[in-house]
């Protein structure tokens, strides 16, 4: 056997001898790369993702509040990600980094009103109030307070305001009386918008979009801060059935394609199988029926009144 056929065998040999290592290195190095994998989560509604890192260039499409995206690199103030197979850039400021925050207990407001603070103690300012059975993840307790959050709002409140479950039990007629009034005076105030445009992210008063529009009738007619979004709103206040809707109550719908239970708009019920809202496709704020688009689009109903 000449000099060349031997350095041939002996080539083959090794290669077949590494080959194993060399996939086993292959495989250890994938496994690397998908543990390295970052996910961070859309912190508004219906943000646009687009092609490219600018307001000029195409969107692929809208996120909405709790997507998960997968993290790629950040360029100015534009975030590079992958969503369900595409890649596209999304504006940084609504985009968060995923919480890991665990250990978190849910309780309930059992006050009719609950003050939400920035610290521990009566001498915070006050971040919004929350109504009677809000559900609330508790992260900690400490000295008779306890730091909660609700929707996208962290903050502290008195621990003894708080309980296991709901008591959703009206104490009084008079009790009846006022929430009746309330709810006359938010409707009434919310139909002095009718015909005002739909600007999506305008909370008022000359233009609004959905969310914006209950969030700003109710915090000027009722004193009650809801959250900004309708996702956050849909975990505001009391849970109540369509058949036992009150003039007054918050309306929550899936307007994206089929109805999965995502939230994605938000109304207040006036009554008569009615709802006022500010409508994309009407590009204003109208009166509505619920008709079948809406009855079937419908997700659940808020008391907070």
């Amino acid at each position: 056997m000449d000099f060349t056929s031997k350095n041939i065998i002996t080539t083959a040999a090794v290669t077949a001898a590494l080959l194993p290592a060399a996939s086993f290195l292959m495989q250890d190095s994938q496994i690397a790369y998908a543990d390295s994998v970052e996910y961070r989560v859309v912190t508004g509604d219906y943000v646009n993702f687009r092609k490219g890192p600018s307001t000029s260039y195409a969107s692929l499409g809208q996120l909405n509040k709790g997507d998960k995206v997968e993290y790629i690199s950040t360029s100015d103030s534009w975030v590079k990600v992958k969503y369900n197979g595409q890649t596209g850039y999304i504006y940084a400021k609504y985009i968060a980094k995923i919480n890991n925050e665990t250990n978190t207990q849910v309780k309930y407001v059992n006050c009719s009103a609950l003050n939400v603070r920035s610290g521990a103690g009566t001498s915070y300012s006050i971040i919004t109030t929350i109504t009677k059975d809000t559900k609330v993840e508790v992260i900690s307790s400490s000295k008779g307070w306890s730091k909660i959050k609700v929707g996208t709002t962290t903050g502290y409140v008195s621990s003894k305001y708080l309980s296991e479950t709901k008591d959703s039990s009206n104490s009084s007629s008079d009790n009846t009386s006022n929430s009746t009034t309330s709810a006359s005076k938010v409707v009434s105030y919310a139909k002095s918008f009718l015909g005002k445009p739909y600007v999506w992210g305008a909370q008022g008063p000359s233009s609004f979009d959905c969310s914006g529009f209950t969030y700003y009738v109710f915090k000027n007619s009722a004193n009650i801060t809801l959250p900004r979004t309708s996702k956050d709103q849909s975990t505001y206040g009391t849970t109540v059935s369509k058949k036992n809707l009150k003039v007054g109550d918050l309306v929550f719908f899936d307007t994206s394609g089929s109805n999965s239970g995502n939230v994605s708009h938000v109304g207040i019920y006036i009554g008569s199988n009615q709802f006022i809202h500010a409508s994309s496709s009407k590009e204003k704020v109208v009166i509505s029926d619920f008709n079948n688009y809406y009855t079937n689009a419908f997700v659940k109903a808020k008391r907070v009144l």
